[in-house]
């Protein structure tokens, strides 16, 4: 009998050639090994215990609101052959490209069976670090959300506690329909068809948001989980349900349900056109840095993960307390003029929705449009970040929209991530600082995740380094694009 002790952050090297066999090799009933992993959202079982809680509490506080965050109630089992989803490895390269270190690293918390049983991606599994009996998180603070309640949620902590039973009694009476669940939830945040509690309180958006998006990952592991046994029948109802949600409602679902540094980090995005919003969630994930070239496998060197902070566990909530008590992201927001809201309770971003194509897409489908003048584009917003005095480290092609309008030479892009955005420190405003912030631009090369694109990047990043003219219209757009009572 498996038995589940040691919780620990784990890495996992997943261009050995032993893994790659491994999981391409895989079959309808998973062959790896058993293990619980630090899942993207509370579970069903969570949420249920949460909503109890609230529901037969005579008076709820703000604890009783943020019990939701504990990260013992995100573990999930899987089986090490179903870390990577079926569709990634169906990408030519997934698992074997090395874009300038890059390599990609299986990045979790898990609970691992004790002892280890043999297993080829346990083989080359490395423990970063064990915790003990709780897991060592950063999750919401309580003054925080208290001074913020009325502001986020437009209620009391009784009068979202009484949403908080609600909301979980209707997902319980939509166990089985998904696409009514679904449509009542949208009906009530265009306001068409609100959601009220027993005492005729209407249910806080914010909320209907966080219900919203649960169902929806829902729906997308459960067609994940389908297409990882080969049940078609299965994959093909879920697809269709999410094709019905896309064409009636304007509303699909970006899940990055694992972290794999090189090719992508944990988040859950719902794009709700309809209602003009983005959804965004951050996944729960210990501090941590990426060291370049830390190793070398191969004759190619890789990056790697490394623990920061003790490897404390960041919870969606501690990471949009971080966002608010460093106030950079909502100051960004305001300076380009790109409406935001956050939750503190639920761990939630809610931007305004920008029509068109990410920039890794719109490139993507055909690399001649990446050119100088697009790329000055992307260094402008850059330099606006240095008149805010701000580094933003994380510049990726799909952080980027193209506005549809502008989807010509006359192009405008709106930048929709900020998350990793901070504050500059004085010693970090000398001249070689500055130009070092601005080569970390030409990083997003490895974000097309094809060669040609990178290699265009970085010899236009090379051409304007020294293009007197280009520099002074990139600085001048600079100047152009922010607001200056931001």
């Amino acid at each position: 009998m498996c038995s589940f002790s040691t919780v620990a952050v784990i890495a996992i090297p997943l261009r050995r050639p032993s893994v790659i066999e491994f999981l391409e090799g895989r079959t309808a009933e998973p062959r790896g090994a058993k293990l619980r992993i630090l899942g993207q959202r509370p579970t069903r079982t969570a949420r249920t215990a949460w909503a109890s809680r609230l529901e037969q509490s005579t008076a709820p506080t703000i604890a009783d609101l943020l019990a939701i965050e504990d990260p013992h109630g995100y573990f999930i089992s899987t089986h090490t052959d179903r870390l990577v989803p079926e569709h990634f490895l169906r990408h030519q390269g997934f698992l074997t490209q090395n874009l300038g270190g890059w390599s990609p690293v299986y990045f979790s918390v898990a609970e691992l069976p004790d002892p280890l049983p043999e297993d080829p991606v346990f083989a080359q599994l490395e423990v970063l670090k064990t915790y003990g009996e709780a897991i060592d998180m950063v999750g919401a603070r309580a003054a925080m959300v208290r001074q913020r309640l009325a502001e986020e949620m437009g209620a009391t902590v009784p009068t979202v506690a009484a949403a908080v039973a609600r909301t979980e009694a209707l997902r319980g009476a939509h166990n089985h329909t998904p696409d009514a669940h679904v449509r009542a939830l949208h009906r009530a945040l265009t306001g068409a068809a609100p959601i009220t509690t027993k005492d005729g309180d209407p249910v806080p958006d914010l909320l209907l948001a966080d219900a919203l998006m649960d169902r929806l990952v829902e729906v997308e592991q459960a067609r994940r989980a389908a297409q990882a046994r080969q049940d078609a029948d299965a994959q093909q109802r879920l697809h269709h349900l999410q094709g019905q949600w896309e064409a009636d409602l304007d509303l699909s679902l970006i899940l990055k349900g694992e972290y794999i540094a090189g090719r992508h980090r944990r988040s859950t995005i719902v794009i709700a056109e309809q209602l003009g919003v983005v959804i965004k969630q951050p996944a729960p994930e210990p501090y941590h840095e990426i060291k370049m070239a830390a190793r070398t496998f191969d004759g190619a060197s890789e990056n790697w993960p490394a623990l920061t902070k003790g490897g404390a566990v960041v919870m969606p909530q501690g990471r949009i307390r971080r966002v608010l008590e460093e106030g950079v992201v909502p100051r960004l927001h305001r300076a380009f003029d790109h409406g935001v809201r956050f939750s503190s309770i639920f761990g939630l971003i809610v931007e305004d929705f920008v029509p068109g194509p990410t920039m890794q897409a719109w490139v993507q489908e055909d690399p001649r449009r990446m050119t100088a003048t697009l790329y000055e584009r992307i260094l402008a917003t850059q330099q606006a970040c240095e008149l805010l005095e701000v580094d933003n480290p994380d510049w990726h092609s799909a952080n980027f929209i193209v506005e549809e309008e502008h989807a010509t030479d006359d192009l405008s892009l709106v930048h929709i991530d900020w998350g990793a955005a901070r504050k500059l420190t004085d010693s970090e405003q000398t001249p070689e600082a500055r130009q070092a912030r601005r080569d970390q631009v030409q990083n997003l090369a490895f974000s097309f995740h094809d060669d040609a694109i990178a290699a265009r990047v970085r010899d236009l990043h090379k051409a304007l380094r020294t293009d007197e003219a280009a520099q002074a219209r990139i600085q001048q757009r600079a100047e152009e694009m922010i607001d200056p009572a931001a």
